[in-house]
């Protein structure tokens, strides 16, 4: 009996080295459900997984080991030296334990375009690698839509009125589903694929689409056209990618009034049950129609064929008629006030977040944010030390003291300002040759025009999006976003027109490598286990402290030695024996933060209150002041010292609640 040509598709899709793709890919969509993978303890594991892979794919793969073309490996020679000199920035941080944080969260990248990179991956891996996870990412999306519309508790799932699950960010959320939705809208354009997975195909990148205009992220008004321009530039058939870009675009014309209906009673805390049941009904006759309406049409797709010299002609004009409403956006624009314009931009765009809002949607709510002032600082951190850098992931510190806003970001909203102030011209110069040569490596597969070149380059497309709306955001720090961003780009510079056979003879592996390799490997492993089990036990000591405190104390000690660098087990211990009146122990425990990393303003604080309790009134009023500098625009301090200077009480549980409301405040910012 013969093999039908879908079967006989899948199975040699599924043949080596699928597994390990697959594998891989399993991991982004899991961090890609839990917030995105940016805690400690969900990014770490997976980090020693893919870890592992890599290890064993080298080990025990022959073909991995043969012959990596020579700008792969220069991309990847880049990669690990600035992966290598952030953890060298560790020796001049003021925050060491976020140091090694950021530096292992930096090799957790290179692992991952290392593995994407130097795999031979088979052809027909590659559609269903890529598309498998815009799938994940799209069931994951309308499971937690659908939670928050039937579950009794938006809030859960929504933030100031946008959607943030399942990142718990709301921009953050939206990147997601934008990158997952590039290369399921080109696999459905192309004839090579079956009409019902097409159909599939463009029902799940509208999903996508629709998923990510609930979080009514406004700089994706920005990021998606330039990066539709990047796909319709990097793709081939771009005439058909152009018609799914418009398929897309006009289901969510259609859509966009339920899609937008839950921001404003969700921002005024009013009952949103029948706005957001609207929502995931426009999304679930949306998907189904478009599933229905382009399945049909690719069945007449296969049997009509459109001359190619009628295709171009056709493409032309489609290209014309672009240019021609591109400047008659432009005329318009010139023609009323343009200067005028973009001085009230840049104002409202410096002026931070209005008090308030009457807007009925968020991308409607004007261009005030604190990104200015984020940058602003980060840029006196590259005047401060241009060449090194003021470490990896070191941010939070130097913006409390030197902030304009009432924000207090971890990280400065900006990739490019991440990699130039943390790690210095030295660091921009080998992320700069990384980005370089690996785009090198993908360029050189440029030449097939199929629907696997297609998909590659639809990922391509997908990194792109990623750096663009990253330069104004903190993606980096989210490795299900990161993560499979660099995947696409080192699998479009790994895969070959000849099955898994290397079509270019480069660098061979030599008889040193499996020593050097496995040295390597463990010491990596130490790097990401020793935190990892750190953050692990700090988080049961959280939980168990009102239970047990002696368990949770005796936690916090190993966390201790697990991470010598980190102050965070101290402060966690300061806090709880603040709450159990424990006043000896919470001076002990603030005290061994502040020699860990003596920026921290709360450590200065929280001590001076225990002064204060036992009575040291000199010693805490110095603490205090030292807080004041560390975070002059904490007001909290400010009252505190007002309360010694006045011989009163401080009431520690009453600030401790006060912070408390601070943070559910301000999360979704």
């Amino acid at each position: 009996m013969t093999e039908s040509p879908t079967r006989a598709a899948l199975r040699e899709a599924a043949r080596p080295p699928f597994l390990v793709g697959a594998l891989a890919v399993g991991v982004f969509v899991v961090w890609a459900a839990k917030d995105a993978g940016f805690a400690a303890t969900t990014w770490y594991p997976g980090a020693l997984f893919l870890l592992g892979l890599l290890a064993v794919v080298l080990a025990a793969y022959p073909p991995a080991r043969r012959g990596i073309p020579p700008s792969t490996l220069v991309a990847i020679a880049f990669l690990a030296g600035f992966a290598a000199w952030s953890a060298a920035s560790i020796a001049w941080s003021d925050a060491q334990g976020t140091a090694w944080e950021g530096a292992n969260r930096t090799l957790l990248y290179l692992i991952v375009y290392a593995l994407f990179a130097v795999v031979p991956w088979r052809r027909a891996s590659i559609v269903p690698l890529l598309t498998s996870f815009s799938v994940g990412v799209a069931a994951i999306g309308v499971i937690e839509v659908a939670r928050a519309a039937y579950g009794g508790d938006p809030s859960r799932f929504f933030i100031y009125g946008r959607l943030d699950a399942p990142a718990g960010y709301p921009n953050a959320a939206c990147a997601l589903y934008v990158l997952a939705a590039w290369p399921a809208a080109y696999a459905a354009v192309r004839r090579e694929v079956t009409p019902l997975v097409r159909g599939a195909a463009m029902a799940i990148a509208t999903v996508l689409a629709e998923l990510a205009v609930l979080t009514e992220s406004r700089a994706s008004l920005i990021a998606v056209p330039i990066a539709v321009l990047v796909y319709l530039a990097l793709v081939p058939a771009r005439l058909r990618a152009l018609l799914s870009v418009l398929v897309v675009g006009g289901t969510i014309a259609a859509a966009q009034g339920p899609l937008l209906a839950p921001y404003s009673p969700l921002t005024h805390r009013l009952d949103a049950t029948s706005e957001l049941h609207d929502a995931v009904t426009a999304i679930a006759i949306s998907a189904a129609a478009v599933m229905l309406a382009w399945t049909a049409f690719a069945l007449v797709d296969r049997r009509v064929h459109i001359h190619e010299r009628f295709a171009r002609t056709l493409a032309v004009g489609v290209l014309g008629v672009g240019v021609t409403a591109a400047l008659v956006v432009a005329v318009v624009f010139l023609s009323g006030s343009p200067g005028r314009r973009i001085q009230h931009a840049w104002h409202d765009f410096r002026s931070g977040y209005p008090a308030a809002t009457s807007s009925s949607s968020h991308f409607s709510s004007g261009l005030g944010n604190n990104r200015y002032d984020f940058w602003r600082v980060a840029l006196d951190e590259f005047r401060d030390r241009p060449v090194a850098g003021v470490g990896a992931d070191n941010f939070a510190e130097d913006y409390l003291a030197a902030r304009k806003s009432s924000e207090e970001p971890l990280y400065p909203h900006s990739l490019e300002l991440r990699v130039l102030a943390q790690t210095g011209l030295v660091g921009a110069a080998l992320f700069a040759g990384f980005v370089c040569a690996a785009i090198v490596a993908a360029a050189g597969r440029f030449r097939s025009r199929d629907v696997v070149a297609g998909v590659t380059r639809a990922g391509l497309a997908a990194t792109a999006y990623w750096a663009i709306h990253g330069s104004i955001d903190w993606f980096w720090e989210f490795p299900g976003l990161t993560a499979p961003a660099l995947a696409w780009l080192g699998i479009a510079g790994a895969w070959r027109d000849s099955g898994a056979s290397r079509a270019v003879e480069g660098v061979r592996f030599r008889r040193v490598t499996p020593v050097v390799g496995t040295l390597v490997a463990a010491a990596l492993a130490a790097s990401f286990a020793l935190p990892w089990w750190s953050a692990a036990l700090q988080n049961r000591a959280a939980r168990t402290w009102r239970s047990s405190p002696a368990s949770a104390f005796h936690d916090l000690h190993r966390a201790r030695q697990l991470n010598p660098l980190s102050p965070d087990p101290d402060l966690i211990e300061g806090a709880i024996a603040s709450r159990l009146d424990q006043l000896g122990r919470m001076r002990r425990a603030f005290r061994r933060a502040l020699g860990r990393d003596d920026h921290l303003w709360y450590a200065h604080f929280e001590l001076a209150v225990a002064e204060a309790a036992t009575g040291r009134r000199r010693s805490a009023l110095a603490l205090l002041e030292q807080a004041r500098l560390l975070d002059p625009r904490e007001t909290t301090i400010r009252t505190v010292r007002s309360l010694v200077l006045a011989r009163k009480p401080v009431d520690r549980a009453a600030i401790d609640r006060l912070f408390l409301e601070r943070v559910r405040g301000r999360i979704g910012r």
